[in-house]
């Protein structure tokens, strides 16, 4: 038999060269999946931040204000274009219960990202598998100066108006 081994260090270049660019693709694709992961956590932080301190002044707890501030929370995360990073708007939902929250259920009040994120580029090495990333934000929603308002006057006078010409009352409340 001969013993010739002309080109092993061809074919051996090309095993270490395949290895090598599939451990390089696929450390760039953890390091896009952190950034993803940074940029939509802090997208879904300011969105909760929003929700909780945004206050039209109506007293009606689940009207309008709770409508704007999901909506101006929802404009706030698509300013971030995380289009970019293959994460849509509509992956954010604001979690919400109401007026009648209860201590366990105020905790879990504010915003939640969901995404799936592919783990490999290339879909060679750990096959088609997707990671679920979730961002949560959890500030709570206080109540709007409206409500606040209505009810210190319920507290002081029992009625659910203060608005009446012969009441000479002035709301001061340092928070609800």
């Amino acid at each position: 038999m001969k013993n010739n081994q002309a080109g092993q260090s061809t074919i051996e270049f090309i095993f270490c060269f395949i290895f090598a660019v599939s451990l390089i693709l696929m450390v760039f694709n953890t390091s896009l999946n952190y950034a993803a992961g940074y940029v939509s956590h802090y997208a879904t932080f300011m969105a909760s931040r929003v929700y909780l301190t945004y206050d039209s002044n109506q007293a009606d707890w689940n009207g309008g204000s709770n409508n704007n501030a999901v909506q101006a929370a929802t404009e706030v995360y698509s300013k971030f274009k995380l289009d970019l990073f293959g994460i849509e708007t509509s992956a954010l939902t604001i979690q919400d219960f109401g007026p009648s929250v209860s201590a366990g259920e105020f905790l879990m009040i504010g915003a939640i990202t969901r995404f799936e994120r592919k783990m490999d580029m290339v879909g060679k090495i750990t096959g088609e598998t997707k990671l679920e990333l979730i961002s949560e934000s959890f500030l709570g929603r206080e109540m709007t100066r409206g409500v606040c308002g209505g009810r210190t006057c319920y507290a002081i006078t029992g009625k659910d108006s203060c608005s009446e010409a012969s009441m000479d009352i002035t709301l001061y409340d340092d928070g609800c």
